[in-house]
């Protein structure tokens, strides 16, 4: 007998922003603090879905709920991405696709679907069709899971995607630990250090920008590709520290910010800034951006919202932010 459990954020309706640009969550303010975050996803009515290694966590800006294997049907307690439409989630884990319409809860593995493998690391929705990024191959779906790009439907040598996105003509972009991939009405392009301007073979992260160039983080810099022409950032024209590229994210003021071990560095089109963050004796892991342009900044201590316009939240009314959890 499935068992229901019902979360209700009781916060009225308003938008609070502090004066400082940062804030900082710790094990004691946060369920988040001790664990590893993978992804961030703001809803339509301004709630956080954050995924982490450790489950799926929800915050309206006051309030934090902890969903995982033990409280509901998620399938893995190891978030990879999430993505939302609507009033639908997209919810990817190391054992399968959780996905949330309405409040029904459905999961699709390797042996209820088409999905060649469990692990789902990207889910990224592109007008009506979503595309699932999974460690054997490229998922599309609209009613039904189809393969379109793997090593066993197309001859690829690497099929295991580590990142994705898509750009405005609707090439998809896929990286890997061998190369970038793009794809588009079957026909597939696989670049590498060896037959491009590509500064190193793993690819760990992809944005689009409003200009539609395609910014590529590897283990040797960035990469930003716009039509056929490549430009390349490093430590020796950039204001980073290394070259290692942990994360890059795009915001609302058409800026990229760039997160690396050392520090945060942002480019509006023209010029790049270092961003200073109060975070004595700690390294950066990661960096997010949520629905507020918010920054998450994840520390080996702690984590940082920052944002240069004041960390924003949106708390919620008992109508707009109900979740019914099936477990």
């Amino acid at each position: 007998m499935k068992n229901f459990l019902t979360l209700i954020f009781t916060i009225p309706l308003f938008i609070s922003a502090q004066t400082e640009n940062t804030q900082f969550f710790t094990t004691s303010s946060s369920p988040i603090s001790e664990k590893k975050i993978t992804t961030i996803t703001t809803d339509f009515t301004g709630l956080n879905w954050i995924g982490t290694l450790g489950g799926l966590v929800c915050y309206n800006g006051e309030r934090w709920h902890t969903i995982t294997t033990k409280n509901s049907i998620i399938p893995s307690n190891k978030i990879l991405s999430i993505a939302i439409k609507n009033n639908i989630k997209y919810i990817g884990t190391t054992e399968g696709l959780l996905v949330i319409k309405n409040n029904k809860w459905n999961v699709f593995t390797t042996k209820n679907s088409n999905l060649p493998s469990n692990k789902i690391r990207k889910v990224i929705i592109n007008k009506n069709t979503v595309w699932i990024a999974t460690s054997k191959g490229l998922v599309k779906h609209n009613s039904d899971f189809e393969v379109v790009l793997s090593s066993n439907k197309n001859g690829i040598t690497d099929d295991n995607f580590i990142s994705m996105n898509i750009d405005n003509n609707g090439v998809v972009w896929l990286g890997t630990n061998n190369g970038l991939y793009n794809f588009k009405n079957n026909i597939w392009r696989l670049f590498t250090s060896k037959n491009s301007q590509l500064p190193n073979n793993h690819i760990w992260e992809i944005v689009v920008d409003e200009q539609n160039r395609k910014w590529i983080g590897t283990k040797k810099g960035i990469a930003v590709i716009q039509e056929n022409e490549w430009v390349i950032f490093n430590k020796k024209n950039t204001p980073l520290k290394t070259n290692t590229i942990r994360s890059i994210i795009y915001d609302d003021y058409d800026r990229i910010w760039v997160g690396t071990k050392k520090g945060i560095a942002s480019y509006d089109g023209k010029y790049w800034k270092k961003h200073k963050i109060n975070n004595k004796n700690s390294f950066i892991i990661s960096v997010f951006i949520d629905g507020f342009d918010n920054k998450w900044v994840c520390t080996s201590k702690n984590i940082i919202t920052y944002n240069l316009e004041g960390v924003e939240f949106k708390n919620n009314t008992i109508a707009n932010n109900s979740i019914l959890v099936i477990k």
